[in-house]
């Protein structure tokens, strides 16, 4: 049975669960937060342990690695290959003949491709 414009009545009960528990937990939040015993020059302090838990997991995040090759081939997709492929695109084989060229004296001293880098030393 469908009652309030649709929603199922176990959706409802659901959702009126979470908003019991969401005000019970703001009013204990704002209960701690403004307490005259605990306010100190810079605000109350309020503990919360999930927030605890999220900021402990943060900082011994690496106590909880495991080396997997899972985790090798995302380490290799983000860095390594864009690295690698990135040293190609600079001074792969389309460099080194670019220099060859000059060494050689195919390319001109006041060529175009030679005229932008005249200030980079």
């Amino acid at each position: 049975m469908a009652t309030g414009g649709g929603t199922p009545r176990a959706e409802a009960l659901l959702e009126e669960r979470r908003r019991v528990l969401r005000n019970a937990l703001k009013s204990e939040f704002l209960r701690k937060k403004y307490n005259p015993a605990n306010y100190t020059s810079d605000g109350g302090i309020v503990f919360d342990a999930a927030i605890q838990r999220w900021h402990s997991m943060q900082f011994c995040y690496g106590d909880h690695f495991k080396p997997t090759l899972s985790n090798f081939m995302k380490f290799n997709l983000c860095v390594t290959i864009p690295l690698i492929g990135f040293t190609q695109l600079i001074f792969g084989p389309a460099h080194t003949a670019w220099l060859q060229g000059i060494a050689r004296g195919e390319i001109a001293y006041d060529h175009p491709s030679r005229k932008i880098q005249w200030f980079a030393n």
